[in-house]
C-alpha cells in the first residue's frame, strides 16, 4: 500500500488535469460551434440580390476582358472614345513602401486609360459615374488635357482573393 499510493495519487491528479483541459478544450469548441451556427443563420438571411450587389463590388475574380468591356461600355455610352487600356495585376506591397496594406484576400488590379474625344464637363461627368459605379474605383491619378480633349486615368480595383 505504501509504493502504491503515491504513483495512484500522481496518476489519478494527472487523470484529473488532463479532463480539465479536455473539458476547457470542449468549451472552446462549444463556443466556436455557436458563432459559426450563428453566422449561418445570418447568411441565410442574405437575399440573392444583395449577395449579387456584393460580388458586383468585390467579384471572386477578374477577368480582363470582362472589365475591358465594361470600361468600353461606359466611355463609348457618353460619346468619349477609349484609345487604351493597360491592365496589370497588382502585387502585395508591405507597410515600409508607404502603401496602404491590402488584406491577402484582396486582390488589386491597375488600369491605365486613355480616352479621346471628350472635354472638361464630359471629363467631371465620367469622374462622377466612376464615384457612383457599384464596382470599387480609386483614382491614384487623373490627367486633363483641354486643348487635346484628352484625358489619362489611372485607377485600382479590387477583387476578393480565394
Amino acid at each position: 500500500y505504501v509504493v502504491i499510493k503515491p504513483k495512484y495519487d500522481t496518476t489519478m491528479a494527472a487523470i484529473k488535469v488532463n479532463i480539465e483541459s479536455q473539458q476547457r478544450l470542449y468549451a472552446e469548441q462549444q463556443k466556436k460551434l455557436n458563432n459559426l451556427k450563428t453566422i449561418a443563420e445570418l447568411y441565410k438571411k442574405i437575399s440573392p440580390s444583395d449577395l449579387k450587389k456584393f460580388n458586383g463590388v468585390l467579384p471572386d475574380a477578374y477577368v480582363k476582358e470582362r472589365l475591358f468591356g465594361e470600361f468600353d461600355e461606359i466611355i463609348s455610352q457618353n460619346g468619349f472614345i477609349l484609345n487604351s487600356v493597360n491592365i496589370s495585376k497588382d502585387e502585395p506591397k508591405t507597410a515600409e513602401d508607404g502603401s496602404v496594406p491590402v488584406s491577402a484576400n484582396v486582390g488589386r488590379l491597375n488600369l491605365q486609360l486613355s480616352i479621346s474625344a471628350i472635354d472638361y464637363a464630359g471629363f467631371k461627368n465620367l469622374l462622377r459615374l466612376l464615384e457612383s459605379n457599384l464596382r470599387l474605383f480609386d483614382i491614384t491619378n487623373l490627367s486633363f488635357s483641354p486643348s487635346g480633349n484628352t484625358a489619362n486615368l489611372t485607377l485600382t480595383t479590387y477583387y476578393y482573393n480565394k
